[in-house]
């Protein structure tokens, strides 16, 4: 199976990711399934862009049995992280606009894709939250710059030192996301919003992106800060210990 499933709905390019037994999280073969996706979008018969995953799942982060891999080989380790930037900085930076639709757990990697696009939607199931701390780690694809911008200095603090799980509800609460729709007509819902933005002149929906997107200096300034915390965190010991240690099976994966 294709790590990501890339699907043409007239003007409307959907990407789902397609890993459930590993809860979509984003490794190597799904950054690069990502990156064609964006590519395709360049098409300019493609107006919208839609993220979405399989099963329970949006996607739970990066995927640290990928990244345990590498914790010997710390230049690869970081390449590994550094692709993951560079494809959030990439959706934040597509032509056309971008609408999660968040089928599920969107956590730690999963937030910061969530946080690149221009709308999110959330199934009645959805759990997002930061997570990085939870797993010893920091953020290294923009949650630091992206969560302030999104939701003020105050709550992202919150979000990300309490590393906590939230329901769709308080997503919703706190500006997460932009609205929270049944499970079963998340896709349905997803189509209509997406169809519409595409019915409109591109011209317009251009300059309205230019307008809605956030100031790039003050996010480039604090992205870059948070990029440079990240490789100092990801050369200590403790934190290759805690890559190891959370990529482990669970006793009851392993039965």
């Amino acid at each position: 199976m294709n790590a990501v499933e890339v699907e043409r709905r007239g003007a409307v390019l959907w990407a789902r990711i397609a890993r459930p037994e590993r809860a979509n999280a984003c490794g190597s073969d799904v950054m690069a399934a990502l990156e064609g996706w964006l590519e395709q979008g360049r098409d300019q018969g493609v107006r919208v862009l839609v993220l979405t995953g399989t099963g329970g799942s949006f996607c739970a982060g990066a995927d640290l049995k990928e990244a345990a891999t590498l914790v010997g080989d710390h230049d690869a380790l970081l390449a590994f992280l550094r692709r993951g930037r560079d494809l959030v900085a990439a959706i934040r930076e597509a032509p056309v606009p971008v609408i999660a639709a968040v089928n599920g757990v969107a956590y730690a990697g999963g937030l910061e894709l969530l946080l690149a696009c221009d709308v999110a939607v959330a199934g009645a199931s959805a759990q997002v939250g930061d997570r990085h701390l939870a797993q010893g780690q920091v953020p290294g694809w923009g949650s630091s710059a992206l969560l302030p911008a999104a939701v003020g200095r105050a709550t992202a603090t919150r979000l990300l030192l309490g590393a906590e799980s939230l329901d769709a509800a308080e997503a919703l609460r706190i500006g997460l996301v932009s609205e929270v729709v049944d499970d079963h007509l998340l896709d349905e819902h997803v189509t209509t919003l997406a169809d519409t933005i595409a019915l409109y002149d591109a011209v317009a929906v251009d300059r309205m992106l230019r307008l809605t997107r956030r100031d790039p200096a003050d996010l480039a300034t604090a992205a870059a800060w948070e990029w440079q915390v990240l490789q100092e965190h990801a050369a200590s010991v403790g934190a290759r210990d805690h890559v190891v240690r959370f990529s482990s099976p669970s006793p009851a994966e392993e039965s």
